[in-house]
């Protein structure tokens, strides 16, 4: 079962107008192939047939690089589904898509959007920080490692008055 979204509008090649969401979309950073954007095609209020017809998304990311998609079409339905390096930086976007058959290409729709942050480099359960496993590994090693040290040195204590003592750590190997 798919799980993406879908965000498709009609338009009516008749009007002359693009159509622009001017409302801001919002992407969650790190997803993949979660969202759909299309546009259902139009002539007087009644459906084109799009055989022939090229769909292509031209996402410009927060990073200022531009990702090139490659749509689908479906009856008079058009779209493109947004991959995973679409959703990699943090902020404003621009997606563009376009309808294209011969030598004849139109902006059929524009979508500004912000890929929201949803997520730190540190996961904490309820208990405390959840460790990466290789640090986790480290960890354990590093430990093992001083307690086989400490297995072989010498501690002594002298009295010197009191409560005052002298603490005298040698290591025997």
């Amino acid at each position: 079962m798919a799980i993406y979204k879908n965000d498709f509008v009609d338009i009516d090649l008749d009007t002359g107008t693009v159509f622009r969401s001017f409302l801001n979309k919002t992407l969650g950073e790190g997803d993949a192939s979660g969202d759909r954007f299309g546009v259902r095609v139009l002539r007087n209020g009644a459906e084109v047939d799009l055989t022939g017809v090229s769909v292509t998304g031209y996402f410009i990311r927060p990073n200022g690089t531009t990702a090139v998609i490659s749509g689908s079409r479906s009856g008079s339905k058009c779209y493109v589904t947004i991959p995973q390096s679409c959703y990699a930086y943090e902020g404003n976007f621009t997606l563009t898509i376009k309808l294209s058959i011969g030598s004849t290409m139109v902006t059929a729709r524009i979508v500004d959007g912000t890929v929201v942050n949803t997520s730190l480099d540190t996961f904490v359960d309820p208990g405390g920080v959840i460790p990466d496993l290789t640090d986790w590994t480290a960890l354990v090693s590093r430990a093992e490692a001083a307690a086989a040290k400490i297995e072989s040195f010498n501690i002594t204590e002298t009295q010197i008055s009191g409560t005052r003592y002298r603490i005298g750590v040698v290591d025997a190997t």
